[in-house]
């Protein structure tokens, strides 16, 4: 039953198809889904939610969720993938560098029941259309299904999923939403602290899983969605969240970090800790230990970003109102010197007109002293 559907039914198809299906199925990929929510977080406004950051924030605990309910269900049943499902030739037509894209895109290793996307694409997609104001409710759902059942389908394309993945991630995924959703919302106003708290615990259940089958891989990624919903929830908890905006350039240097820390979870994870630090074992439960930080860092980072923008400005401005009583000291000074050399000048121009009467006094007394010995001649 498990294996109904279709690797041989998709085998010949065309090599553009599968080039299609490999970059529409990325819509349903974490990378693609934490960097979307990532953004609508930072840069949302009214126009798509009445509270942007609340359902923003609201959204990555629905991604982390997704995470750790994909982890849990895929280690508690550990099916197999379809055969072939770990290769995909590239067509002889694609770029090198494409064809490297497309190999790992095209591609999935790990364990097959539920499908990990179809679980993605419900929650996250199904969470837009719960959460988001835009349109009415009819058409975000219609957008909502049409995009989870892109993405079903081109897990079927590629070859990577049976059938039955499908349908149960799908399924799995709606009822996750849905406990999110309740769990979420009071009123019309959703609290995020709540969806973190809950993708932390779901995390670590799917870690407990993973642990009690031996799935070393699947206790690392469980730990990510553990730390990262943990994370998520101290940050609300403690701060909440800034109304104010983040520029772009707050965003390039905001998305940099935040892609460091992910980027150094998943080497961490897909590589091992001697590649990162040459002495700890790489083990999976080292490699646990490393992941859970990073994760809750990554996460935190992301709700804290608002509030460090906002601080960060506020010490620019305190800054500048600092500087503006010393400009105008130095401005009372200058005046006052040309003041003092206004008066100055003014001193030398009654100086001047005091010599100048003194002058003519002098040239009096001479003209009457020339009068009086012109008299003293005449007699």
């Amino acid at each position: 039953m498990h294996g109904l559907g279709v690797p041989e039914l998709v085998a010949g198809l065309p090599g553009w198809v599968v080039v299609v299906a490999a970059a529409l199925t990325q819509l349903g990929d974490a990378w693609f889904i934490y960097l979307s929510f990532g953004l609508l977080y930072w840069l949302g406004d009214r126009r798509v939610a009445a509270n942007p950051r609340r359902v923003g924030a609201t959204l990555i605990a629905v991604a982390i969720g997704a995470l750790a309910v994909t982890v849990g269900l895929k280690s508690l049943f550990a099916l197999p993938r379809p055969p072939g499902a770990s290769t995909a030739p590239a067509p002889t037509w694609l770029p090198t560098l494409l064809a490297v894209v497309f190999e790992n895109a095209a591609t999935g290793d790990g364990f097959g029941f539920p499908s990990g996307h179809a679980i993605a694409a419900t929650m996250c997609y199904g969470g837009l259309a719960t959460f988001l104001d835009v349109w009415d409710r009819r058409r975000r759902w219609t957008a909502a299904g049409a995009v989870i059942g892109v993405v079903g389908l081109t897990r079927l394309l590629l070859g990577v999923h049976h059938l039955l993945d499908v349908v149960a991630g799908v399924v799995a995924g709606a009822a996750a939403l849905w406990l999110f959703g309740r769990v979420a919302r009071s009123g019309f106003v959703p609290h995020p602290d709540r969806p973190f708290f809950l993708a932390g615990c779901l995390g670590v259940v799917a870690a407990a899983v993973a642990a009690a089958g031996g799935h070393g891989t699947e206790l690392v990624e469980a730990g990510v969605a553990a730390g990262g919903g943990f994370g998520g929830y101290a940050v609300w908890r403690l701060r909440g969240t800034e109304t104010a905006p983040v520029s772009r350039v707050d965003t390039a240097v905001g998305l940099g970090v935040v892609a460091a820390l992910f980027v150094t979870a998943a080497f961490v994870a897909s590589v091992g800790l001697p590649y990162v630090f040459g002495v700890v074992p790489d083990t999976p439960p080292y490699r646990l230990l490393a992941v859970v930080p990073l994760s809750f860092g990554a996460v935190a980072l992301i709700v804290a970003w608002p509030t460090v923008v906002s601080r960060v400005r506020d010490v620019d401005a305190d800054s500048d109102a600092d500087a503006e009583p010393a400009n105008d000291d130095g401005d009372s000074a200058a005046d006052d010197a040309e003041q003092a050399g206004g008066d100055d000048a003014e001193s030398g121009d009654v100086d001047a007109d005091g010599d100048s009467d003194v002058n003519s006094d002098a040239d009096g007394d001479s003209d009457d002293a020339e009068s009086a010995d012109g008299d003293e001649a005449d007699r």
